[in-house]
């Protein structure tokens, strides 16, 4: 029996690290009220016990899923998917139907809109912060995500609608890794007997 692509377990690992990171605990567990004040004086992360290195830790990690440099990006697993047997028909329909219900996610109208001139799309809204500070500092998107994260009241909501879409990230990135864990079982055995 053949060895597990190495970017296979990366992709189920790092999932798994997701999961159990210290912002996705935070960002799952009732909290309580942000400081208003303070967000509205420009400080747009001022909410309960919200620790903005955990936030980086995790934006860090699902970078590694969005950008294709480390061979197990979403993209890269879904390109390897489309290669397996029909024996894994359920597998690769299960990887494609998640990532189509991620893109669908990403194209429907933000909660907030950030343009003057059109709608702002989910995507939008990730692509500014992601790539304009919190990980990234793109110099297309670096001017607005400055004015969004010290618009005062109104970085409020951005900082929930770049949730959202942190957790329309997390629900395909954990139906991949479900459906690719049932793949390398089927294909490679279980790991744990070899």
């Amino acid at each position: 029996m053949s060895a597990i692509p190495t970017e296979f377990n990366e992709f189920v690992m790092r999932a798994r690290k997701l999961e159990k990171s210290a912002f996705w605990q935070w960002l799952t567990t009732r909290r309580g009220q942000s400081d208003m004040p303070r967000i509205i004086a420009g400080d747009w992360l001022a909410h309960d016990k919200l620790n903005q290195d955990e936030l980086e830790a995790f934006c860090l990690n699902l970078r590694l899923f969005v950008q294709g440099t480390d061979g197990f990006s979403i993209r890269q697993i879904s390109e390897r998917s489309k290669q397996w047997s029909n024996q894994y028909a359920e597998e690769k329909e299960g990887i494609q139907k998640a990532i189509a219900t991620l893109n669908a996610e990403l194209d429907a109208p933000s909660l907030v809109s950030i343009f003057k001139d059109k709608p702002t799309s989910n995507r939008e809204i990730f692509e500014v912060i992601f790539y304009g500070g919190l990980v990234h500092s793109n110099p297309g998107k670096r001017e607005l995500y400055a004015e969004l994260v010290k618009s005062g009241l109104f970085s409020y909501f951005v900082f929930s609608a770049f949730s959202s879409t942190l957790f329309h990230f997390r629900n395909c990135i954990r139906s991949i890794a479900h459906f690719l864990a049932r793949h390398i079982l089927k294909e490679y055995g279980d790991p744990a007997e070899g």
